[in-house]
């Protein structure tokens, strides 16, 4: 790219769609001549829904405690005065970047492995990826062929490459291969596990127990770290960053987790999508919810459009499956999308009976929602 000296300057990423069952990422890179901090204000865009993370902090105060932060990166000077294009001759194949004592690290057989962690993810994500690295020091091949953790209700171990111009993500039924005298890494955008069905999010300095079971080795349990949401390696020594280290990063979740006791089932669901999308300058509008049992539909808009969510109870609280338009008014529609047929007539009917006293213009935002996007498949 070009040389940019001040401003801002926009990097957009649009990679299609990503099954639910899957993920992507996007790499930055470049070179800074400045320490000052870098803030990455991000808009995420999902069909007409958004979220955008645009709050910087005062001085002195937490970036964390905002409702929506901005991602900030600190710039530092490298130790000893090298920087990147001095570090970037360097071979860093053989250094264990994963050395974290023995979180991440266990043997079996002729097996080491080493540099395990996991990413946190956001209350009410789906899915998430696990990392390590597996060194064969024996003689003979040998094969990961299936790995499970209580952290997940299904575990699959899968490779990301590239097909063309396209990056695709395929389960191994088979199995991963560790040939014999080979280290075989399992890392963002290659080889790695994915932990689907998650039972709860992955919560950044907790360790997630996972086991790995080969071929010829046997079963061994790992505990595998959890890093931040964008994590490519397990932290290096939590102790000399204080206890605090991540207490910004667990209020934040605790926030997105927001305690609806108390509430009624309307007031939880208005409340939950509020903290979620609502922002200064763009508010979140709730219209009619209605709540039949364990599911319910919203109607919502925001800006100039707008749109239904259907949701259902969880022990953790309402949460969103799918966001669509006039589709979440039909009850035929809503029995394929999986809401019981009792429920699914009660809701379109007293949907329908609401929006009688709703606005034209009001209306229409509601079924101005294109389409179906998926938040979360195994609601349903």
């Amino acid at each position: 790219g070009e040389p940019v000296t001040s401003g801002a300057v926009p990097v957009t990423w649009s990679g299609g769609s990503v099954p639910d069952d899957q993920f992507d990422e996007f790499v930055l890179q470049g070179t800074v001549s400045s320490e000052a901090p870098l803030a990455f204000v991000t808009a995420r865009f999902c069909g007409t829904a958004s979220v955008v993370w645009d709050e910087l902090a005062a001085e002195g105060e937490n970036q964390h405690a905002l409702k929506h932060p901005a991602p900030v990166l600190a710039v530092t000077a490298a130790e000893g005065g090298h920087d990147m294009h001095q570090m970037g001759g360097m071979d860093m194949g053989g250094m264990d970047m994963g050395a974290t004592g023995d979180v991440g690290s266990a043997t079996v057989g002729d097996l080491a492995i080493s540099g395990a962690f996991t990413r946190a993810t956001l209350p009410n994500a789906p899915v998430g990826g696990a990392y390590l690295n597996i060194t064969n020091n024996g003689a003979a091949e040998d094969r990961l062929v299936s790995v499970s953790t209580p952290a997940a209700g299904m575990s699959l171990i899968h490779e990301m490459k590239m097909d063309g111009d396209v990056m695709k993500m395929n389960e191994l039924p088979d199995g991963l291969v560790v040939p014999a005298g080979q280290t075989v890494k399992l890392e963002p955008g290659g080889y790695h596990l994915m932990l689907m069905k998650l039972t709860g999010p992955l919560v950044e300095g907790t360790k997630v127990p996972v086991t790995l079971t080969f071929e010829k080795a046997g079963t061994v349990e790992v505990e595998v770290e959890v890093g931040g949401i964008a994590a490519k390696a397990p932290a290096m020594d939590h102790a000399m960053h204080g206890d605090n280290a991540t207490e910004g990063h667990h209020d934040h979740a605790a926030h997105m987790a927001m305690d609806s006791s108390g509430m009624s089932d309307v007031d939880a669901i208005g409340a939950m999508q509020k903290a979620m999308f609502d922002k200064p300058g763009s508010p979140l509008i709730m219209g009619p919810v209605i709540v039949a049992g364990q599911y319910a539909v919203s109607d919502w808009a925001q800006n100039d459009t707008g749109g239904r969510a259907l949701l259902r109870k969880t022990e953790k609280g309402w949460a969103i499956h799918l966001c669509s338009g006039d589709a979440l008014k039909d009850a035929i529609q809503l029995v394929k999308l999986g809401v019981p047929e009792a429920a699914a007539h009660q809701i379109a009917e007293a949907l329908a009976e609401a929006e009688a006293s709703v606005e034209p213009a009001l209306l229409k935002q509601f079924s101005a929602f294109d389409g179906v996007m998926m938040i979360d498949e195994s609601l349903m």
